[in-house]
């Protein structure tokens, strides 16, 4: 797997009870099982918003923004460069931190969760890294968040690990998805659009131990009307 020609989403999954854990060791491991050698840089954004709590969210933001010059405010910069980008996403991503220059204790998890993705998709490097990415967003922070992160990444040549068991919100998204054997290798498989049927299908049908498999399934049928009719 050759990540320096081609720039896709990774979809990590659940695979069990060490899900509660940080996924930033699985996806370290995964680039490491592709003989991906070190250096590389990345950014990553777990669970939690893993902010500088002494510092404000737009000073957060900051730090991760590489100005064109000294001499002009970096804060400056940064509101011109939003608004050179052929994508207006990330700019109205930025509008929804409401209280820029609030700490982050005095904001609220969605402001906190904002800076955090948006330091993601400002950080000059090879890869990006996000746990449940959509965790603490509304709706429309979430489809501007992904618009401008597929934006991004296409102009900046970048490749993005997500891990998410929200297969509903991210599979029409990702490109591959990446799960993790038994024996502690991996096995990438390309998303189609019946991907997530066969897989339903897939665990319907598995029988451990000779026994069929308790899953729930989502699929939809159609609802249909039934007419009674009155005894004669």
């Amino acid at each position: 797997m050759n990540f320096e020609e081609t720039f896709e989403i990774y979809l990590f999954t659940n695979n069990g009870p060490e899900d509660n854990y940080s996924k930033l060791n699985e996806f370290l491991s995964f680039l490491k099982f592709n003989k991906i050698n070190l250096p590389y840089k990345f950014s990553y954004v777990g669970r939690g918003d893993g902010l500088i709590p002494d510092m404000t969210l737009n000073e957060n933001i900051l730090m991760d923004f590489s100005p064109d010059s000294l001499t002009a405010a970096r804060e400056f910069q940064f509101q011109e460069f939003l608004k050179e980008q052929p994508n207006r996403d990330l700019e109205k991503l930025y509008q929804k931190v409401a209280f820029p220059h609030e700490l982050p204790a005095h904001s609220d998890a969605q402001m906190r969760r904002l800076a955090s993705l948006i330091k993601s998709l400002i950080f000059e490097g090879q890869f990006i890294f996000l746990e449940e990415p959509e965790k603490e967003l509304d709706e429309e922070s979430i489809a501007l968040f992904i618009s401008a992160m597929k934006d991004h990444i296409a102009r900046h040549k970048q490749n993005v690990f997500i891990f998410s068991g929200n297969l509903n919100l991210w599979l029409p998204h990702v490109h591959k998805h990446v799960k993790r054997e038994k024996d502690f290798s991996f096995s990438t498989e390309k998303i189609t659009g019946n991907w997530l049927w066969k897989q339903q299908r897939d665990d319907f049908y598995a029988r451990p131990n000779g026994q069929p498999k308790n899953v729930d399934l989502h699929f939809k049928l159609p609802s249909k009307s039934i007419d009674k009719k009155s005894a004669a």
